[in-house]
């Protein structure tokens, strides 16, 4: 379900919420405008010195057991590129340093019931050293072969399209 369809009072006096564009709801009672924004996050293309591309298996849904890049919401406040190096902390267990971004993709996350709108940027990134530890919310990690990465089944649309876009700019 979309979030203009779930959320039905105002945060800030408790009057109903009226639908006034596909984006937008309105208080009826003190007239506060709410937007469904697209939700910032990061996902980071981490390469070994053999070439083959970091993918970690999530623990969690949405894509439980699917594949994906390491990465995540960006925290209120936070840079991209900090969010980058807190994700790969999190999740690897081990410090990195982004590097370019690759692409924005839109896309869906589906948490709670709630289909929300997110916006993630694809960053290329580097790890510190090889001696990762899959924490937080990933279930396990593994360095594949580039001509086999796409064969693989991700969690999300963005996830793919970033990283074919990755590929075709390392070509």
């Amino acid at each position: 379900m979309d979030p203009i369809n779930v959320y039905k009072f105002c945060p800030k006096c408790g009057g109903a919420l009226e639908v006034k564009k596909e984006n937008l709801l309105v208080c009826r009672k003190c007239g506060f405008k709410f937007y469904i924004s697209a939700l910032p996050c990061n996902a980071a293309i981490i390469e070994n010195e053999r070439g083959e591309i970091l993918l970690v298996k999530r623990k969690l849904d949405p894509g439980k057991g699917f594949w994906d890049l390491p990465g995540g919401f960006l925290d209120g406040g936070e840079s991209l590129e900090d969010s980058v190096k807190r994700e790969i902390k999190e999740e690897l267990q081990v410090e990195g340093k982004m590097g370019k971004i690759i692409g924005i993709y839109e896309d869906k996350y589906l948490f709670q019931g709630i289909n929300y709108p997110i916006l993630t940027t694809v960053v290329s990134a580097s790890i510190t050293s090889e001696k990762l530890h899959a924490s937080d919310d990933i279930e396990s990690f593994s360095f594949v072969p580039k001509e086999e990465v796409l064969g693989r089944r991700f969690a999300f649309a963005s996830i793919t399209k970033g990283i074919s876009d990755y590929l075709l700019l390392k070509v």
